[in-house]
């Protein structure tokens, strides 16, 4: 009887389980979903949160609105076209979250 329950217990933590990590796997999308484009000529507003926060290096920049929060946008900036940065960019915020690297899946804009 006790190891009847025990195994019981045991199939419901683990059904449990998986349902907790399929919801985990539905919550996180590919950078290229959760940035779907087009890319757009950024808002006075973000280089604003560029400018505030010291970032001087993007002379050009195109950005994407999140399909998560329409308040935050996904930016590549550069200065010389060859070396890009790419950051996150809340402008009601205003913050800013430096990536360090381009998104995977995501290539620069056609119009630099």
């Amino acid at each position: 009887m006790q190891t009847e329950i025990f195994i019981r217990s045991l199939l419901t933590i683990f059904a449990l389980a998986q349902l907790v990590c399929a919801a985990d796997a539905q919550s996180k999308l590919m950078p290229s979903e959760e940035y779907p484009g087009p890319w757009l000529e950024i808002t006075g507003q973000v280089r604003q949160a560029l400018a505030l926060n010291g970032i001087s290096a993007c002379s050009q920049a195109a950005g994407r609105q999140s399909s998560r929060n329409a308040g935050e946008y996904l930016v590549y900036c550069t200065k010389d076209e060859r070396n890009w940065t790419s950051w996150v960019v809340q402008p009601a915020a205003p913050t800013i979250r430096r990536l360090g690297r381009l998104m995977e899946g995501i290539p620069l804009p056609d119009s630099y």
